[in-house]
This record gives C-alpha cells, sequence and structure tokens, in this order.
C-alpha cells in the first residue's frame, strides 16, 4: 500500500457520511407497499416464502 492509499484509507475512516440511513423496518414499508400475490404456477416452497414475507409485512407495515 502506498503513502497515498493509507491516507486516503484514513480519511475515508473518518469522514462524517452524513444523515444515518432510515431503519431497516422503514425502508422495508418503502420498498414493499402491499402482500405479495401468489401465482398459479407457483410452488409449495415459494408459497412458504411468499407466506413469510407477507406475515412479515403485515407484522411491520399493516398498521401504517
Amino acid at each position: 500500500m502506498t503513502c497515498l492509499g493509507f491516507a486516503l484509507g484514513l480519511a475515508l475512516l473518518h469522514c462524517d457520511l452524513g444523515p444515518a440511513p432510515a431503519n431497516s423496518a422503514a425502508r422495508f414499508c418503502e420498498v414493499m407497499t402491499s402482500p405479495v400475490a401468489y401465482a398459479r404456477t407457483d410452488d409449495a416452497q415459494t408459497r412458504r416464502r411468499l407466506r413469510s414475507l407477507n406475515a412479515a409485512w403485515r407484522a411491520t407495515c399493516g398498521s401504517h
């Protein structure tokens, strides 16, 4: 590593990155605005995953 690379690395570590990002629950509710509907062609594993995802959505974003 060169001196310039080391200095750049230190500068990046000490710089303020601005405001903190939104918490994960708010981000999840922004991205997923409604439950995911099943498709007729979904297999059992896909339906289990969608049920889990929709349950997480209802628990986190359902009251918003």
